[in-house]
């Protein structure tokens, strides 16, 4: 269906309010409207410290010297708190909405609020079509224009540390690029709850004339939860270079540090009771094993493996999908079908036809140049580690600084292969390993080879986790992750792949703790009696992933009209469902601006503690190979949970 033309004339969204009847609140005033805190964390340790001794409970101890790492946290580490503004969400309609009501479009597509307020927002003109009003029943035409105003809250995000006054470090600068080093929890790009708390609009507000809008263009992504580089390129056509650069696989070398459970990778010994077809209690189900090939003579045998030069032996997998050369000299590990032309169309008949392609689920051993290392073991990778640092160690594995690149010595590395697949896109969770279990006509859907290369720096006993050097060979979401946990060896503070949120830190789990134990108080009241059906804010409730319920709406926004004269910023203000939750279920009703401020800082600055702080995986080195072939090579200073 052709899509009617936009008028230019009307701003589509963004900062401010666009009302009907062309009624525009967002003309010129975008920068007053925005006011933005940057505080160190130990201000939100201050404020649970405060509550704790007022109630006569534990304090938290800030002098503990065995919790060396929340106090570091608490010295170094700053937090980013974005007060609630007007916001425009606008979208053209989709396809699929085209001839339904637009109350039924925002109530099973956007799932923020409950059906009650998307009616009242409709009958206020706070939800619009094409900049009119309408009714809740008015059907969604093909090129209308959604737009909703709300009163948008963004969750804080975690910022460089004290050690510099600028918000974001920046690692390599020139007149082509921009490389730097993201915080964890900081995502990369405007998306979900995150807008101005993003990094691309931190630097744009830092820097305007340097990195405003227009002046940088992403060249890759990483994860919100993932420190680490990030490579921003001054121009769109160097931007798609070096995109192109890392998406070939071959032009990117990717290096990652991760802190992960255990003693890497001996908990690939606990993962043969997950499989059920280990025919050979010797060899482990997923280890491919290197055989002499299957048409030689057995007498030929131990002279053609002493003529054949180690790097000339070709690996199982390649991009983690199995290779011709299994079945002639490789044998063990697991064959997990994926369609390789899945996204292209195909024949009815065809569509749910057994994969001619083989993803392979199963590990083996190379050298630092990349050969098979066929005598290596598992223990080789710990016999390797001594007692030198870490940054001695990154020197034998992957060499030294940019600055001043050196010969890698001899190291040993740990391939595996496991292929992922995103189980769900709206809650962004990934899974990995063998995916065929349920064997329906949909049982390939999503499934991609992944590979990635793993190696042992040194083993911590007293907290009893392995940092470990990661190079992803394909790009899949969340693959080291998932490959790690895989492993038997998850990330130890990922609390969404097998780790633990604030891993081996009694003090920040106590924070954590008393945090959420505010926020519940808050959520309750004073003198609520557990009944939980008669709650009006849920029960471990945070603005930015639980949604809002009837009762919220009711006592927030029922009965309360736009009164005239009132500004549509007012009103937004005065019936946001979120501010009425940071002030809590005694608080629902008025409450003046500087009460309602004070009341978003604190409950925002709690809900970061409750939240990841972020995980140990941080992007430590990208070396890239351009068109003309020349090399670039950048490195970021080691995280303060790898020193």
């Amino acid at each position: 269906m052709a899509r009617k033309k936009r008028d230019k004339t009307r701003p589509r969204g963004g900062i401010g309010c666009l009302v009907a009847d062309g009624e525009c609140e967002n003309a010129e005033l975008s920068s007053s409207l925005i006011r933005t805190e940057i505080v160190p964390i130990s201000r939100a340790f201050e404020l649970i410290s405060n509550i704790s001794c007022n109630e006569h409970q534990h304090c938290v101890n800030n002098d503990d010297k065995s919790n060396k790492g929340i106090i570091d946290i608490q010295r170094q580490r700053r937090v980013r708190i974005v007060y609630p503004y007007p916001y425009t969400f606008a979208t053209f309609a989709k396809a699929r909405w085209v001839g339904r009501t637009v109350v039924d479009i925002y109530n099973d597509e956007f799932g923020s609020y409950p059906k009650s307020y998307y009616e009242g927002a409709i009958e206020a003109g706070r939800i619009l079509v094409s900049g009119k009003k309408v009714t809740c029943n008015y059907l969604i035409k093909g090129g209308d224009e959604l737009i909703h105003l709300v009163h948008r809250h963004e969750p804080a995000v975690g910022l460089a540390d004290l050690s510099s006054d600028d918000p974001i470090r920046v690692v390599y600068e020139n007149e082509k690029v921009l490389v730097i080093d993201k915080p964890a929890t900081l995502p990369i790009h405007p998306c979900g709850g995150y807008n101005l708390n993003s990094l691309c609009e931190i630097l744009s507000q830092w820097k305007p004339d340097d990195y405003g809008p227009g002046k940088l263009f992403t060249v890759h992504r990483l994860d919100r939860l993932t420190s680490g580089l990030v490579l921003l390129a001054k121009s769109s056509a160097l931007a798609g270079t070096l995109g192109k650069c890392i998406m070939q696989r071959d032009g990117c070398e990717k290096i990652y540090l991760a802190r992960v459970k255990g003693k890497f990778p001996l908990g690939l010994q606990n993962t043969v009771s997950e499989i059920h077809d280990s025919t050979n209690d010797t060899i482990h189900p997923w280890e491919f094993v290197c055989c002499p090939d299957r048409d030689e003579n057995p007498e030929d045998e131990e002279m053609h493996q002493s003529k054949r030069p180690k790097r000339l032996i070709p690996p199982p997998c390649e991009y983690g999908e199995i290779c011709d050369s299994y079945g002639k000299i490789w044998k063990g590990g697991m064959h997990i079908p994926f369609k390789s032309n899945e996204g292209k169309k195909q024949n009815a008949a065809d569509e749910f036809s057994e994969a001619e392609s083989y993803a392979g689920l199963g590990y083996w051993m190379t050298d630092a140049h990349g050969a098979v290392a066929q005598d290596a073991s598992l223990h080789d990778l710990i016999n390797q580690c001594d007692n030198k640092s870490t940054e001695e160690m990154l020197g034998r594995a992957i060499g030294s600084t940019s600055a001043t690149p050196s010969t890698k010595e001899t190291w040993l590395w740990l391939n595996f292969a496991c292929p992922c697949r995103i189980s769900s896109h709206k809650n962004g969770i990934c899974e990995a390993g063998d995916l065929t279990g349920s064997k329906d006509g949909n049982y390939l859907q999503g499934i991609k080879p992944a590979q990635t290369l793993m190696s042992l720096l040194s083993y911590d006993a007293s907290s009893d986790t392995s940092l470990v050097l990661a190079k992803p060979v394909t790009g899949r979401t969340h693959q080291i992750r998932l490959h790690l946990q895989k492993l038997g060896h998850p990330i130890a503070n990922d609390h969404c792949y097998g780790g633990e949120l604030w891993y081996g830190d009694d003090n920040g789990k106590t924070v954590c703790a008393k945090s959420r134990e505010w926020l519940d108080k808050l959520d309750t009241g004073e003198g609520a009696d557990g009944d939980v059906e008669s709650q009006i804010i849920p029960n471990n409730s945070t603005n930015a992933d639980t949604p809002a319920t009837d009762s919220e709406v009711y006592h927030a926004a029922a009965n309360r009209p736009r009164e005239d004269g009132e500004s549509i910023i007012d009103f937004i203000k005065k019936t946001c469902v979120w501010c009425a939750r940071c002030r809590g279920v005694d608080g629902l009703r008025d409450a003046t601006t500087l009460q309602n401020d004070a009341e978003v800082f604190q409950r925002t600055l709690m809900e970061y503690l409750v939240r990841s702080q972020g995980i140990w995986l941080h992007a430590l080195q990208y070396s890239l190979k351009t068109q003309d072939a020349s090399s670039l090579t950048y490195r970021t200073d080691l995280p303060n949970w790898a020193r």
